[in-house]
């Protein structure tokens, strides 16, 4: 299976599956669902499991898959033990093993991204798959700076009344504030807090431009090849 799933990572057309599979989990699963559906326990296993399949690939030493191998199945470990089993003090690194789970998975696409050759539409649309992640790790890290310093935002009386399961509100929070919309109902008080959300802010505009410069570059050199 793990062979398999390497050999996805091998083909484009992994990025295009990618986004699919994001679209569905931000804008469907997320919201219908909460800690412990079946739902979510699936896409856990589905996440992680491309998420190592995807390490694995880029990985040249045996070293560096070894490592990837246990921080993902540990990552997967808390996952399950806060969803399923309600272990709530495991809150935080839950959050700060998705962040870093998240970081893996960004390194991943943007890899199968901007590697060397015609920009084809699943590139194009891998690209808008790492935009998303990049919205999701800064979710993680809302929530990870929320259990750390109690008060860092402000928000709703239904997302207060919520506790430890906030997850949601800060995947809208994250997602408006990569776009720069700000709507304004829940607002960054601590200076950490504020950090998070300007970087978001700043990459949110950054990205498309150097987005588009890369693809731009990358297709440029391969008809200049195919014209050699």
């Amino acid at each position: 299976m793990m062979g398999r799933l390497m050999h996805f990572w091998n083909e484009e057309h992994s990025l295009t599956a990618l986004l699919m599979l994001l679209l569905v989990w931000i804008f469907i699963v997320i919201p219908a669902t909460r800690a412990g559906h079946i739902i979510d326990v699936i896409g856990i296993f589905v996440f992680f499991f491309l998420l190592l399949a995807g390490l694995l690939t880029m990985a040249r030493h045996r070293i560096f898959q070894a490592i990837s191998g246990v921080f993902v199945i540990s990552a997967i470990g808390v996952r399950l033990a806060r969803s399923v089993f309600g272990v709530s003090g495991l809150l935080p690194w839950d959050a700060l093993l998705s962040m870093l789970s998240v970081v893996g998975m960004v390194m991943v696409v943007l890899w199968q991204v901007y590697r060397e050759g015609p920009v084809t539409g699943h590139r194009v649309r891998g690209a808008v798959a790492a935009y998303l992640l990049i919205a999701i790790l800064f979710a993680y890290g809302y929530t990870f700076i929320s259990y750390l310093v109690p008060g860092s935002f402000q928000l709703p009386e239904w997302v207060a009344q919520a506790g430890a399961e906030r997850g949601e509100a800060f995947f809208y929070f994250s997602m408006v504030s990569l776009t720069t919309v700000g709507f304004g109902d829940i607002t960054a008080i601590h200076p950490l807090a504020r950090s998070f959300v300007m970087m978001e802010a700043l990459i949110g505009q950054l990205y498309p431009a150097i987005l588009i410069a890369r693809l731009v570059t990358l297709q440029m050199e391969a008809r200049q090849s195919r014209k050699g």
